[in-house]
Order: C-alpha cells, then structure tokens, then sequence
C-alpha cells in the first residue's frame, strides 16, 4: 500500500477548493444525495492534477457530479476531453422528477458536447461501447458490496495503464443510518496495493485509487475482494456481460475464476449470509422500539410524580 505516494495529503482538495466553491453557488436545490462541497474540491483537484481525456462516471444520479468534474476537466483547458456517464436508471433515484444526468444541462449545458449520457444499462453492459483508452474513472454508484468491485472489473479491460479511479462514500458505512452497510468502496479503497489518496474530511467520503502499469495484475486482488461475503445479490443480466468480458480479455481460466466467485457470492447471500443478516437486523428494530417504550414509560411516571 503506498497512500499519498504521488500527493500530499490535503494537495488535491487545496488545487480544487476554489472551483468547488464557486460551483456550489450554483448548485440547484433538487440535487440531494449528490457529492459534498468536500467531496467536490478533492475530486475537482483530482481530475485538474492529472488532466485525463477519456473519462466514465459510473452512477450519474442527479448529475452534480459530472457537473464538477466537468467543470473541472473544462478549467484545465483540454479541448479533446471525452465524458461518458452511465447509471441503470432514468430519472433520479431521489426525485423521480427529474431526469438522470439533468443538472448538467441545468447548469453546464455549455460542456454538453463533452457529455454522453448513456442509461438503463449497467456499466457491464455499456464497456465494450464505450471502447478502450478510458485514463479516469469515477465510480459512484450502488455502494454495497460487490458492486463497486462489479464495476471496476467492467471497467479493467478499457482502462489505460496508471488511470486513476474516484471513489465516493469511501466510509457510508460508518454513518449510523447504514447500519454498517454500503461497504463496497470501504473494501475497494482498503484493499488497494497500488497508489491511493483521500480527501481530508474525517472520516473520509472521496478517495482514489491508481491503477498499476499492467492493469491484468489486479485480477487476484479484485477475485479475492470477491469473495468477501455480499451485501446483496446480483442479477444474472448484469453478471453474465461482464464475466464474457473477463473471459475475452484475460482468457478463460480467469473467466471461470470470477464466475465461480460470482456464483459463490450469490449463493451464499441467498443461503445463509442473508436470512442471517435479516434476522439481526430485525431484533435490532425490536430492541430499539423497546428502549423507546421503557424510556417513555418511565418519563410518564418521573411528570406523574
């Protein structure tokens, strides 16, 4: 692990602070659940440092995240930038009234002939599409293990060597909502043995990760991040593009590698791990509606008093 080998920490978020400040003027109210002005100054940082040409976004959501990065990549003067943002879903997860990707042509319509949106498809589905040459990415889509994992190992086969990948809610799961879930990125970022940097926000939501001069060499890490048990179950559509892409690229013994660890993940979700978690989380519910009752209680017999 070599974290911080190439920036210092707190460089990026410094080179980014100010166009994250100067866009959040403008970010419009509906865009909730999107990347932080935190967030956006180490990611802006990023994409301004190492200046890339061919970039994806996997998970658009409301589409703020392509606006900084955009306008970020724009501040660097790269006139051939090409940007590729991918999500499953058509309108914005938390507002249905609004399109997937809409805040770009809200406040960026000006870079719109640097953005291609393409949705109702995982990034599985859409790799080949988008074809090689890709020398950043940015995942930020369904956070619980394996998707992350998922998608960059779509992404591998296209990816220049030395890319660096952006990583967001690097540590959701610390958040007490999550109930310990959306652990994806956490074991992505965690377990990566190449170069690696985070913001400076504790605990830290933005993150990246850099791909190694000979990108095949992640494979065993990627397999083994694997067979951490899931979080959820996957669906054959999304699973079947990208084991044929492994296959193709990497040959069939590694093929056959990731099926089994695919089918293992699934199986073990759907067999134990999951009517185990289910459980637990159902006393937890329990237990909480009871201290609740019990404090009620006791607070109406201290007034009666």
């Amino acid at each position: 692990m070599r974290i911080f080998n190439e920036f210092q920490y707190g460089f990026l978020d410094g080179i980014g602070r100010p166009l994250a400040d100067k866009l959040y003027k403008l970010r419009p109210n509906w865009t909730a659940a999107s990347i932080s002005d935190r967030d956006a100054a180490f990611f802006a940082g990023l994409a301004m440092t190492v200046r890339p040409c061919k970039v994806v976004e996997v998970g658009v959501a409301s589409g703020w995240g392509s606006v900084v990065f955009l306008e970020a990549l724009a501040s660097t003067r790269c006139e051939s930038t090409h940007y590729f943002g991918v999500d499953i879903a058509e309108r914005f997860f938390y507002d249905q009234k609004y399109a997937t990707g809409e805040a770009v042509s809200e406040v960026a319509s000006h870079r719109a002939h640097h953005y291609r949106l393409l949705t109702g498809r995982a990034m599985a589905e859409v790799a080949e599409e988008i074809g090689p040459g890709i020398d950043f990415a940015f995942i930020d889509a369904h956070h619980m293990h394996p998707w992350p994992t998922l998608d960059l190992l779509s992404l591998l086969p296209y990816l220049k060597p030395e890319s660096w990948i952006a990583l967001h809610d690097l540590n959701l799961c610390r958040k007490q909502d999550q109930e310990h879930q959306n652990r994806g990125p956490k074991y992505l970022f965690e377990a990566w043995e190449e170069d690696k940097a985070h913001s400076i926000e504790i605990p830290t939501m933005a993150g990246a990760i850099r791909i190694g001069k000979r990108p095949e060499e992640h494979l065993p890490l990627l397999l083994d991040i694997l067979h951490t048990p899931w979080e959820l179950t996957v669906e054959e559509r999304f699973l079947s593009p990208l084991i044929a892409a492994v296959s193709r690229s990497y040959g069939s013994t590694w093929g056959n590698e990731f099926l089994r660890a695919v089918d293992v993940g699934n199986y073990l979700k759907n067999a134990t791990h999951g009517r185990s978690f289910d459980f637990l989380y159902d006393r937890i519910a329990r237990l909480r509606s009871s201290v609740s009752k019990n404090a009620k209680d006791l607070l109406t017999r201290v007034v009666e008093r």
